[in-house]
């Protein structure tokens, strides 16, 4: 348990995607205008608020660590990294910072609709706790004291009562819930096989389309990388490969690649990739020179990113009017539960 709370507590020191989208832009601006890799750390250094930031890296450059091993130090997220030192092995570092901006940017925009859009149930959820606690610890032992030994009025309340103790009781009862299942899902997420991992997001409603775009999405953009820089597809899934690490990309990366090279081609294996989506394979299969599947694949890749955000733009609209309507349905409920009996005991006198 102190280690699952230590990787959560570990995770909350990440860098904000804010601060990562930001310094990644600034990076990508100044390398365009022809900065070296110090001299645009300098620059960067004019903002305080990045002050510690870039004297962690300037000083792990010092000490000859690669500009990867420094994102690394100061917790930049692992599939930027990665995307990173693929660009970087093979000259297309601008390109790269200019992918990673536009992945960063997208989900700093809706983290901050979410955020937005959330802040005001947020709000009510916790106004609603608040009402539920008086009711239940104020109001209502008040209100049984007052009705006495009255039988008839006694079984209305005692009604309501366990209405609203269903309701006090369940909320917190969900609300530990959320909390063990999230310890749970980040214990077993060092547990499970790439495998296992694929078929419980395939289970998950809507996030495993979400996924499915945004995996499809990261795959795409390395091998349009790769191509644009000379790599054929057989080397540039043999560098991907080589990353070796348990994500679905270095997975998927090699599970083709070993299936390439038994004789067979995209259109048996690529169907086999379950979060790859089913365009990809119409596009690898057909007949084209590297120029043309290069073309293509950065294509697809605009595709899936606006694809991606509609998809986003359309739960996260949908989001609030269900939260909304969830609470005032509670509401009502708890008017009820308070109004009745009082309305039952003043028809009685």
């Amino acid at each position: 348990m102190l280690m699952v709370l230590s990787k959560i507590f570990k995770w909350k020191q990440n860098l904000s995607t804010n601060d990562q989208y930001q310094i990644l832009h600034r990076f990508e601006q100044l390398f365009h205008h022809g900065y070296s890799l110090n001299d645009a750390l300098d620059v960067l250094m004019w903002d305080k608020q990045y002050t510690t930031i870039v004297t962690t890296i300037k000083l792990a450059l010092q000490r000859g660590e690669t500009f990867i091993e420094t994102l690394e130090q100061v917790k930049f997220n692992p599939v930027i990294i990665s995307f990173l030192n693929i660009s970087i092995q093979h000259g297309n570092l601008s390109e790269g910072l200019q992918h990673c901006c536009q992945m960063l940017k997208q989900r700093k925009e809706f983290l901050a609709k979410l955020n937005k859009l959330s802040r005001y149930p947020l709000f009510l959820f916790l106004f609603f706790l608040l009402i539920l606690y008086f009711m239940k610890h104020s109001i209502f032992p008040s209100f049984s004291q007052l009705l006495g030994a009255n039988t008839n009025m006694n079984s209305v309340f005692q009604n309501a009562e366990i209405a609203i103790n269903m309701i006090y009781y369940g909320t917190i009862t969900a609300f530990l819930l959320v909390i063990f299942l999230t310890i749970c899902s980040i214990t077993m997420k060092q547990m499970l096989t790439i495998e296992s991992k694929v078929q419980l997001i395939i289970r998950v409603p809507i996030y495993n389309k979400y996924k499915r775009m945004q995996i499809t999405y990261l795959f795409v953009t390395h091998l349009s990388s790769m191509l644009t820089s000379g790599l054929t597809i057989k080397d540039s899934l043999e560098v991907i490969k080589s990353e070796q690490k348990a994500d679905f990309i270095y997975y998927y990366a090699s599970l083709i690649n070993d299936h390439l090279a038994q004789g067979y081609d995209y259109s048996t294996i690529l169907p086999q990739c379950q979060l790859l989506q089913g365009q990809l394979s119409q596009i690898m299969s057909k007949d084209r020179n590297q120029d043309q599947l290069q073309k293509e694949l950065h294509l697809y890749a605009e595709h899936l990113i606006l694809s991606i955000e509609s998809y986003l733009k359309k739960w996260i609209s949908f989001l609030q009017p269900l939260l909304l309507s969830i609470l005032a349905i509670f509401i009502v409920f708890v008017y009820l539960a308070l109004m009745l009996p009082m309305f039952d005991y003043m028809n009685s006198m």
